[in-house]
């Protein structure tokens, strides 16, 4: 057997050769899952953070109706409550924040804090801040409807969409467009 003599150079070859052997033999890491894909889009996402407040913002409004629209301002309490409770269901489950990405917004249909105290002082305003808000939520829904991705979001976005139609044919017969 011959030897040759164990240099610097060579001990770091062999060293090398054995950790490249070793790490061959070694198992391969098992990669990380990806994380799933969201089956939320943008338009989704976005329709949740809006519909959220506006539904909000709505609800002191209807504690001042006058009493000839008050029956049919509890039955919009308890549907857009309905509503609202389905919503932030959407909103956890796409992990949304709760913060309210629009307040101070002006936007039609979002009742404000300037109209809700336009409203305590003149009640008989509500109708009309209510054909925005039923108006601006159908359209709303309807754009869900054609760009979301969700599915869930955007059966509640149709079913919205037609509570919207009725509710405004509803608001009508108390509350004519003047």
């Amino acid at each position: 057997m011959i030897t040759t003599p164990a240099t610097p150079g060579r001990l770091r070859a062999l060293w090398g050769a054995t950790l490249l052997v070793l790490a061959a033999c070694a198992p391969a890491p098992v990669p990380s899952p990806e994380p799933p894909a969201s089956p939320f889009n943008a338009t989704d996402t976005a329709w949740i953070q809006l519909m959220i407040p506006m539904n909000e913002q709505l609800l002191p409004a209807l504690d001042l109706a006058t009493p000839e629209l008050a029956p049919f301002a509890a039955e919009l309490k308890s549907s857009h409550g309905q509503e609202l409770a389905a919503l932030k269901r959407l909103r956890d489950r796409a992990a949304l924040p709760e913060e309210n990405v629009h307040a101070g917004h002006q936007m039609p249909g979002l009742v404000s804090e300037a109209d809700l105290a336009g409203l305590r002082l003149d009640p008989s305003g509500l109708p009309a801040k209510l054909r925005e808000h039923l108006a601006q939520s159908a359209l709303l829904a309807r754009g869900e409807q054609d760009s979301g991705a969700d599915r869930e979001t955007r059966d509640l976005a149709a079913s919205i969409a037609a509570a919207r139609a009725d509710q405004s044919t509803r608001l009508g017969a108390f509350a004519p467009a003047g």
